[in-house]
C-alpha cells in the first residue's frame, strides 16, 4: 500500500512536470493511467483538466474540473475551474471560483497569483491590487520574483513611478534574474529617467559583460544621446552574444550616423533579413540608399514599402510617402515630390496654436483674411523656403512667425507686389497672432505645394539689407568665409562636415583671410587659421552683414551656404557625395552664362545651383568613409583659390 502511494504521487508529479514544460503527451499519459487505476481520483481529473486547458478545450476542461470537484473540492481545483471558465468568457463564476479558491487556501501563493491574474482579467482591479500585495506579503520580504510580478501589474495599470521602485525591489532581491533589470531600464525609459537607466546597465555589465540585451539597451541609450562610437561599439557586442533585430536595426542607424554607409547597409540587411515583415527596418535601409548617393534605388524600396499587402501601419506608410517625395526631388520630379513631401504632416507634432486653424489652400485671398506662415525645421532649411513667401503674399495678406534668431534678417524680405498693389509681410514671433485677422494657416515647408511649385521660382537675391555686390578690391588679401561645420546633432553630420585636419590644404594658400561665418563654435572644433569676428550672440541678420563684406564663402551644406546663397554672394559649396536633395544633379545649373563679372572663376566640373546661381559644388566623386572623403575635395577648393589669387595678381600687375 505505501509503494502504491509513492508511484501515485511520483506519477502525478511527472504529469505536472510535464505540464510544465509543454509536453502535453507525457502529461496526458501520466494522469489517465492514474485514472486507469482509480476513475474517481480527483487528482487525476485535475491533472486532465489542466491538459485539456492547455491544448484550447477550456469545454472539457470546466467539465473534469467539475468531476473533481464533487468528488473534493480543493482550491487548485477551484483555479484551473476558473481559468477555463474566464476562456469561455465566463467571467462572474470565474471570479466566484477563484474567490473559493483564496477562502480555502489564504496564503498558497500559486493561487494567489492566479486570483490576482483572474481578478485584472475581468476588470477587478481593485481585488487584483489586493491579491498582488498579499502575494508580495506571503512571499516575504526577500523574494524578489513576486516584487516584479507586482511591478508589471503596477505598470499595466499605469501607476508607473510605484511600479518601477517595486522592480528596483526586484532588481535587489533577485540579482541572477538579468530579465527584471532589462524591464527596469525599459520602466525608466519610459518615465525619461535616462541616466538611472545608464548607471543601472553600465555597473551589471561590469558583473555580466556578455549580457546581450543589457548591451543592446546600453547601445540604444549612447546612440540617442549622440554617442556614436561608443554606440556601435555595444551594439556590436550585443550581436556577438545574443543577436537582435532591434540591436542589429540599431547598429545599422549607429554606423549610418558615424558616415560608415557600408557598414550601415550591412547591418540593416540583415536586420531585415531577420525579420522581413518589418517596414520600419526597411524604411532604415532605404534612406541609407538615398543619402548614399542611389535616390533610383531608394525609390524602388519605397515603392515595396508603400505596396506592402496588408499596408504597412499609418505613421510608416506616411514616412514612406514623405521620403519617396523626397526622392522625387532628387530627381527633378517637383510636382509630384511636393505632394508627398506634405506626408510629413502625419508624423510631425502640430503646430501647438495654429493648428485648429484651416489650412491655407494657396488661392488668392477673396475676403482679406490673412494667413499665418509657420515653421518647424531648421534655420537653414528655413532660409531655403523664405523664396516663397513673397510669392504667397501676391495672392494673400501674409503673417510670418519665426523664432528670435531668424527675426531681424526676415524684416528684409520686405513686401511683395501684385497687380500694382503692395501686400505687406507682417514678422511677428511665435504665438503673437491673436486678433490679427487671421483666418488659415500654412507651413512655410508647405508653400511650394500649395503655390503649384512645378518649377524653381526666378531667382533674385530675397535676404540681407541690400544684395551682394562685387567687391572692387585691388589691395589686401581676399576676404573669404569659411563655415567646415554644421549641427553635430543633425543624423548624417559625420559625412557634412569636413574635419579640421582635412582643412590643412587651406593653410597653404597665401594672399587669403579665412573668417568664420558661424557664430557659435565649440573648443576645438574650428580651424586655428580662422579669424572669429561675430560676437557669440549674434543673430542671422548680423551673420548677413558679415557676409556682405566678404569675397566669397565657402561653407557645407548648413546655414551658412543658403544666407550666402540669398544674399546673391559667391558660395562654394563643399557637398557629400549623395546627400541633401537639392544639390543633385536634377538641379545643376551647366555653363558660366550669366554669372556676373567679378565672381571667382571656378574649375570645370563644378556646376552652378539653380536654387543659388551663385552657389557652386565642390562634390565627393563616390562614397568614401569621413576620415578619406574630403581629401580631392580640398585639394581642388585649394587649387581654385590658388588660380583665383594668381589671376588678380596677374591684372594687378
Amino acid at each position: 500500500m505505501m509503494q502504491g502511494s509513492h508511484d501515485r504521487e511520483g506519477r502525478l508529479a511527472q504529469g505536472h512536470a510535464a505540464l510544465l514544460a509543454d509536453d502535453i503527451v507525457t502529461a496526458r499519459a501520466c494522469f489517465a493511467q492514474l485514472q486507469d487505476v482509480q476513475g474517481d481520483d480527483p487528482d487525476a481529473l485535475h491533472g486532465l483538466a489542466c491538459v485539456a486547458l492547455a491544448i484550447g478545450r477550456a469545454d472539457v476542461a470546466i467539465g473534469l474540473a467539475g468531476r473533481a470537484l464533487r468528488i473534493a473540492p480543493r482550491g487548485q481545483y477551484h483555479v484551473v475551474l476558473a481559468r477555463a471558465l474566464l476562456v469561455q468568457g465566463h467571467h462572474d463564476a470565474a471570479r466566484a471560483a477563484m474567490n473559493i479558491a483564496c477562502l480555502s487556501h489564504p496564503d498558497d501563493v500559486g493561487i494567489m497569483l492566479c486570483a490576482a491574474d483572474t481578478m485584472e482579467i475581468t476588470g477587478d482591479t481593485l481585488a487584483a491590487a489586493r491579491a498582488y500585495a498579499r502575494v508580495v506579503s506571503l512571499a516575504g520580504p526577500h523574494d524578489g520574483d513576486s516584487r516584479a510580478l507586482h511591478a508589471r501589474f503596477l505598470w499595466r495599470r499605469g501607476r508607473r513611478t510605484a511600479a518601477c521602485a517595486q522592480m528596483r525591489q526586484a532588481v535587489r532581491l533577485a540579482p541572477g534574474r538579468a530579465e527584471y533589470l532589462h524591464e527596469l531600464v525599459e520602466m525608466l525609459l519610459a518615465l525619461g529617467a535616462r541616466k538611472e537607466a545608464e548607471t543601472l546597465l553600465r555597473a551589471h555589465l561590469e558583473h555580466d559583460p556578455h549580457d546581450g540585451v543589457a548591451l543592446s539597451q546600453l547601445g540604444a541609450l549612447l546612440f540617442a544621446g549622440g554617442h556614436m562610437r561608443d554606440a556601435v561599439d555595444r551594439l556590436q557586442r550585443a550581436m556577438d552574444h545574443a543577436p537582435s533585430v532591434e540591436a542589429c536595426n540599431n547598429l545599422g542607424l549607429a554606423r549610418m550616423a558615424l558616415g560608415d554607409m557600408a557598414g550601415a547597409d550591412a547591418a540593416l540587411r540583415q536586420a531585415m533579413h531577420m525579420q522581413p515583415s518589418d517596414a520600419r527596418i526597411a524604411l532604415n535601409h532605404a534612406t541609407g540608399l538615398f543619402e548614399g548617393g542611389q535616390p533610383v534605388a531608394a525609390r524602388l524600396a519605397y515603392d515595396a514599402i508603400l505596396a506592402t499587402i496588408p499596408p504597412v501601419d499609418e505613421d510608416t506608410q506616411a514616412r514612406a510617402r514623405f521620403n519617396m517625395g523626397v526622392a522625387l526631388l532628387a530627381c527633378g520630379e517637383m510636382e509630384q515630390g511636393w505632394t508627398l513631401w506634405e506626408s510629413r504632416l502625419a508624423f510631425l507634432p502640430p503646430h501647438p496654436s495654429a493648428s485648429h486653424l484651416p489650412r491655407w489652400n494657396g488661392r488668392v485671398s477673396a475676403g482679406g483674411g490673412k494667413v499665418l506662415v509657420h515653421l518647424a525645421q531648421g534655420l537653414g532649411d528655413a532660409i531655403h523656403f523664405l523664396r516663397y513667401v513673397p510669392l504667397a503674399a501676391q495672392r494673400t495678406p501674409i503673417v510670418l512667425a519665426v523664432p528670435q534668431a531668424l527675426r531681424r534678417l526676415v524684416h528684409t524680405l520686405g513686401c511683395a507686389t501684385a497687380n500694382g498693389v503692395d501686400y505687406p509681410i507682417e514678422i511677428i514671433a511665435p504665438d503673437e497672432y491673436v486678433n490679427m485677422g487671421i483666418t488659415s494657416q500654412c507651413d512655410l515647408f508647405s508653400l511650394p505645394h500649395v503655390l503649384g511649385g512645378a518649377q524653381i521660382p526666378a531667382f533674385k537675391p530675397y535676404l540681407g539689407e541690400k544684395p551682394w555686390r562685387t567687391h572692387k578690391r585691388t589691395k589686401g588679401p581676399l576676404r573669404i568665409g569659411l563655415c567646415h561645420a554644421g549641427n553635430p546633432a543633425y543624423r548624417f553630420d559625420a559625412r557634412r562636415s569636413v574635419p579640421v585636419a582635412a582643412l590643412a590644404p587651406l593653410t597653404q594658400v597665401t594672399g587669403v583671410e579665412f573668417i568664420s561665418v558661424q557664430p557659435r563654435v565649440a573648443e576645438g572644433a574650428q580651424a586655428g587659421f580662422v579669424r572669429h569676428s561675430l560676437a557669440p550672440d549674434a543673430d542671422l541678420l548680423d551673420t548677413a552683414r558679415l557676409i556682405a563684406t566678404l569675397d566669397l564663402v565657402i561653407s557645407v551644406d548648413t546655414l551658412a551656404a543658403h544666407l550666402a546663397g540669398a544674399m546673391g554672394c559667391p558660395v562654394w559649396l563643399l557637398n557629400r557625395f549623395g546627400g541633401d536633395w537639392r544639390w543633385y544633379p536634377a538641379f545643376d545649373l551647366d555653363g558660366p552664362e550669366g554669372v556676373p563679372p567679378g565672381y571667382p572663376p571656378v574649375p570645370d566640373g563644378c556646376p552652378r545651383s539653380r536654387w543659388y546661381p551663385s552657389l557652386w559644388q565642390f562634390r565627393q566623386g563616390g562614397l568614401q568613409p569621413p576620415g578619406q572623403a574630403w581629401g580631392a575635395v580640398m585639394t581642388a577648393v585649394s587649387s581654385a583659390l590658388q588660380a583665383w589669387i594668381a589671376g588678380r595678381e596677374t591684372v594687378r600687375s
